[in-house]
């Protein structure tokens, strides 16, 4: 029998078995509109309820990436483009007045603010495109879960993760918000895994919904793998931090033991994370100064 309730706020899904316990259906990109005609919906309409239904304009994903894409017009119309094969990419001068990623800049001159701005930061027109839309897919039903304020708290701290880790492995310059995007795909495992025994998915079994998430990831990193530009080491510290910090801010539906377990170690990882990375970038790591960008 299905039910329905809310939790923290939000109206969620529930199946009741036959054991009386109460199981819970939460679609991957969140709620579908109740009552919905396919027959009578738009080309847009249809992209909504398929891709995010849960979308509103209000929704903190949609206002960042909004914001995001301002950014890079001003990034673009400031100095210009670079006339190379990427479209639209901004000069790199202009990339680095708005507050690129840097390990020299940040531990000698401490210019701590260049982990934070380069989440919010595109090196070219496909960049801040693909990024907008996997962010949007992929975060709404985070959203949906955690509310605005700890989403906010968590697209933030993922992305200063991922730009740590970068920080302190690579040292290079960098962009995107692929570290915030690669937390919030660490946080669909974390969902999966805290809520273990509880998780119901129509047609689609626990194992099958994990095993989607984890294709997903590798495809990804693959994908980075292949491109000397890509930061992954910054998307690895987006992942593994968006992972544990989800077990740590979750609600689990059952309480049971193993669930506060996972809590717990969720909030020891993180904190090992930030205190060793920032150990690791200001005592152990020495960036090099990077040559100056060319006009």
């Amino acid at each position: 029998m299905c039910i329905r309730d809310r939790i923290g706020g939000n109206q969620q899904n529930y199946y009741v078995n036959a054991d009386q316990e109460k199981l819970v259906m939460l679609p991957f990109l969140g709620e579908t509109k109740a009552g919905n005609d396919p027959r009578k919906e738009n080309y847009l309409q249809m992209l909504k309820y398929t891709c995010c239904p849960s979308i509103t304009i209000k929704s903190f994903l949609v206002l960042v990436t909004i914001f995001e894409l301002i950014i890079f017009l001003l990034e673009v119309m400031q100095k210009g483009y670079t006339k190379n094969s990427e479209l639209l990419a901004p000069v790199g001068g202009s990339i680095l007045k708005y507050g690129s990623g840097e390990a020299y800049l940040i531990k000698y001159e401490f210019q701590l603010w260049r982990l934070i701005t380069p989440i919010f930061l595109h090196a070219s027109l496909m960049h801040v495109c693909s990024n907008a839309i996997f962010q949007i897919i992929f975060g709404i039903s985070v959203e949906q879960r955690l509310g605005t304020v700890k989403t906010i708290i968590f697209y933030l701290t993922t992305g200063i993760a991922g730009n740590l880790l970068s920080a302190v492995w690579i040292g290079a310059r960098g962009v995107g918000a692929s570290t915030s995007i690669f937390g919030l795909l660490g946080s669909q495992v974390a969902y999966v895994i805290l809520n273990w025994k509880a998780f119901v998915i129509p047609e689609m079994g626990r194992e099958k919904y994990l095993f989607s998430i984890v294709i997903i990831v590798l495809y990804c990193t693959l994908q980075g793998l292949k491109s000397p530009s890509t930061d992954n080491a910054g998307h690895l510290g987006g992942l593994l931090s968006g992972m544990f910090l989800s077990l740590a801010l979750f609600e689990s539906y059952r309480k049971e033991k193993y669930e506060k377990v996972l809590r717990i170690l969720g909030i020891i990882f993180m904190l090992i994370f930030f205190i060793g990375g920032f150990y690791l970038l200001f005592n152990v790591s020495v960036p090099h100064r990077l040559p100056p960008i060319q006009e």
